[in-house]
């Protein structure tokens, strides 16, 4: 009986040799550092990721920053990386399993997408927040990205028109 590993490690020299015929492909650390983090994201009771504490709480990293909360670091060959996620977690989800799913996440997307082997994901828990804070950040922003109440009169009426 054979399992699939054994079917996978068959099958990986003629893929690497089919690789030298047709060219190298490389991927970069910012790459593989944009999946990392998109996937980290995902993962319930990840409230965002972070690149480290700075005072009493651990600020969350926008959109454009995410992957400054994410270490890759790959081997000479580049056919294997090792991987740091610092994230912020949601307290009542649960630390060990957001980080445990995080890893899981992780490492599956990396070998999918870009065809590298995981060597390890190393999760980072800097800090937590709680229900009620999320709940009061997140009408912070709703406020804050709604326009003025003369603003939207006035495109109101333009609308109209």
């Amino acid at each position: 009986m054979t399992t699939q590993e054994d079917k996978n490690k068959e099958n990986k020299p003629a893929e690497e040799k089919m690789d030298l015929e047709l060219g190298k492909i490389s991927v970069s650390k910012d790459v593989v550092a944009i999946i990392v983090a998109m996937e980290a994201i995902k993962v319930k009771g990840v409230v965002g990721l972070t690149a480290g504490r700075k005072g009493l709480a651990a600020p969350i990293l926008d959109k454009n920053n995410l992957t400054k909360g994410v270490d890759v670091v790959m081997t000479q060959n580049q056919k294997e990386v090792a991987l740091t996620v610092s994230l912020v977690a949601d307290y009542s989800v649960g630390l060990y399993q957001t980080a445990k799913e995080t890893q899981k996440n992780v490492e599956k997307a990396v070998e999918t997408m870009a065809g590298l082997t995981v060597s390890k994901v190393d999760v980072n828990v800097l800090d937590v927040r709680f229900k009620e804070d999320l709940e009061k950040e997140k009408k912070v922003e709703e406020v804050q990205k709604e326009p003025p109440a003369e603003v939207k009169e006035k495109t109101d009426t333009l609308k109209k028109e």
